[in-house]
């Protein structure tokens, strides 16, 4: 690529279009939070015993979903992007249940699908709610 490229230009900057990636950053990691903290509040009402460590966890890891999602500039399809960000993001937090005893399948397979199921809504709702999408 040409140095005077815009992949070498910073993302939020004065420029042309760095308010638009701010604005995609923003409101991506506050969604990630929100539906870190809906996913949360949905573990604990479940009947799951959840420490403050799980909470904190859980939160971060959809915070991490938005915030990935806000910075990327994979050129893919948006709805796509969003699902294979929120799983690789996820695998994270939902391998821990394969190495817990007893080993829980279903605790794996329920926070992939958590974690593809934000991604998409994360990208969704940033490029077409709040007309924040990837440049």
């Amino acid at each position: 690529m040409r140095a005077g490229s815009d992949i070498y230009k910073p993302y939020i900057s004065c420029e042309k279009g760095g308010y638009k990636m701010f604005k995609r950053v923003f409101w991506a990691t506050l969604l990630g939070v929100l539906f870190g903290i809906f996913c949360a509040w949905g573990s604990k009402n479940s009947g799951y015993d959840m420490t403050r460590e799980m909470w904190a966890g859980i939160i971060m890891n959809r915070a991490l979903i938005g915030f990935a999602i806000g910075i990327s500039r994979w050129r893919i399809q948006y709805m796509l992007h969003g699902v294979i960000v929120g799983f690789i993001i996820t695998l994270g937090l939902s391998i821990y249940p394969l190495f817990a005893k007893p080993i829980s399948i279903n605790g794996f397979l329920m926070l992939s699908i958590a974690g593809i199921v934000y991604g998409f809504l994360i990208e969704l709702l940033t490029t077409k709610v709040f007309r924040a999408p990837m440049r």
